[in-house]
């Protein structure tokens, strides 16, 4: 398989995810701004502005990392740094035994629930972005 296309797919899938993700989470900020304060990991004043303000940063990387060659290492470092502190809120309220939903894709409540599925998840698009940031280190190994 050609390695520019994978390494392309990787770039489209990563858009893709986050693009169905920002949509109920603009749409809907007040059902988001539930889900975050159901994690109880941000103070009360900080959680409005990441409601208001974290779908629409998961809008513009997601159109940089599909239609924005130049910008696609910035879109990529900060979709794997979203991603981390995600799964360490997800892996923190697991160990809290928390029973919330994800608010991955959507806020309501016939959201997924929070569970290590998510984590695993949301281990393969850290991947995937791993692999966008360092798209000319994967290219050389694969081609040899």
């Amino acid at each position: 398989m050609n390695v520019r296309f994978i390494l392309v797919a990787c770039r489209v899938l990563l858009g893709v995810v986050f693009l169905i993700a920002c949509v109920h989470k603009i749409l809907f900020p007040e059902a988001f701004a539930l889900a975050i304060f159901r994690y109880q990991v941000l103070p009360d004043p900080l959680i409005n502005l990441t409601a208001i303000t974290l779908p629409w940063i998961e809008l513009v990387v997601a159109i940089a990392i599909m239609f924005a060659p130049r910008f696609k290492d910035a879109a990529a470092a900060i979709i794997l740094g979203m991603l981390g502190v995600f799964t360490l809120a997800m892996i923190y309220n697991i160990f809290r035994g928390l029973d919330i939903s994800c608010g991955c894709f959507s806020a309501t409540g016939e959201a997924d629930l929070l569970g290590w599925d998510n984590v695993l998840r949301n281990l393969g698009y850290m991947f995937l972005a791993g692999v966008v940031l360092f798209e000319e280190q994967v290219r050389r190994r694969l081609e040899g």
